[in-house]
């Protein structure tokens, strides 16, 4: 079988350098796996956090504001960070049209600030902020990228949902069956970010470059028991004739057993 790779993911800790400053002093790096973007100029860090899974819930008055994602730290034994704020890109800003740029975004976006914690190497850690302080709240349909001030820098690009959805597309590849002149095999890496056991019940493909429609291929499996476990997930489009075009870009619909559908666009290169 040969596989025309897209992403790849070697294990949890893999950090792709996607940007440097022009000065040579910034760093900026993504590891897909947990969502997360450090924005740290001027140094190298060995530590980071991962999105683990989370909860939005209700407050008193019985709108969603209240926010708790456990968080995963990452790197060397004996390191840790202590979160200091959360901002939500999407959210609240101080002023109207006003523009963020990162590692300044408390000159534009509203904190949540976090006090007390902190979050050792090797282990998974909550923080629960309250939006209901700046009149904020989450909204059904909708999807939030979260960023975290720490001691030491800016995490940035950590994805959520209202409500939260339990199976995501964290990775993939796509390539072809034995013998096959078209691409048919799409491999998914799919995190629990739920707080309860998920199991996969349908996959749906839609070419976004194209007027077909979409195509479910219905699941029985499997199921990821514990909240910020993965588990990888081979489809193979064939005998559905579902064939993947090099330069198109697809909708991946992810139908769990828990929680709304999560969506995400892939494309073949």
């Amino acid at each position: 079988m040969q596989w025309k790779l897209h992403w790849v993911r070697e294990n949890w800790y893999v950090i792709v350098i996607i940007a440097l400053a022009a000065s040579g002093t910034g760093y900026w790096a993504y590891n897909n796996w947990g969502n997360s973007l450090i924005v740290c100029p001027g140094c190298n860090s060995p530590e980071v956090l991962n999105l683990d899974h989370y909860t939005i819930q209700n407050d008193t008055s019985q709108r969603p504001s209240l926010l708790t994602i456990w968080f995963a730290g990452n790197g060397p034994t004996g390191k840790s960070l202590m979160p200091q704020a959360l901002y939500i890109e999407n959210g609240p800003t101080k002023y109207p049209d006003c523009h963020w740029i990162p590692y300044n975004e408390s000159s534009c976006l509203t904190p949540y600030n976090v006090t007390g914690v902190t979050i050792p190497a090797q282990a998974v850690v909550p923080i629960t902020v309250d939006t209901s302080s700046s009149g904020f709240y989450f909204v059904a349909g909708q999807h939030y990228t979260i960023d975290v001030q720490t001691d030491k820098y800016y995490l940035g690009g950590f994805q959520v949902a209202y409500p939260p959805e339990s199976l995501v597309q964290t990775g993939y590849t796509i390539g072809y069956d034995t013998g096959q002149a078209n691409a048919t095999v799409l491999n998914i890496w799919l995190a629990n970010r739920g707080n309860a056991s998920a199991t996969l019940s349908a996959v749906t493909l839609q070419d976004s470059m194209s007027n077909s429609s979409p195509i479910t291929f219905p699941m029985n499996g499997p199921t990821i028991s514990k909240p910020g476990g993965w588990v990888e997930v081979t489809v193979d489009t064939l005998s559905s004739r579902f064939y993947f075009t090099h330069q198109h870009f697809y909708s991946l619909s992810i139908k769990a057993s828990t929680g709304p559908p999560s969506i995400s666009t892939i494309s073949f290169s």
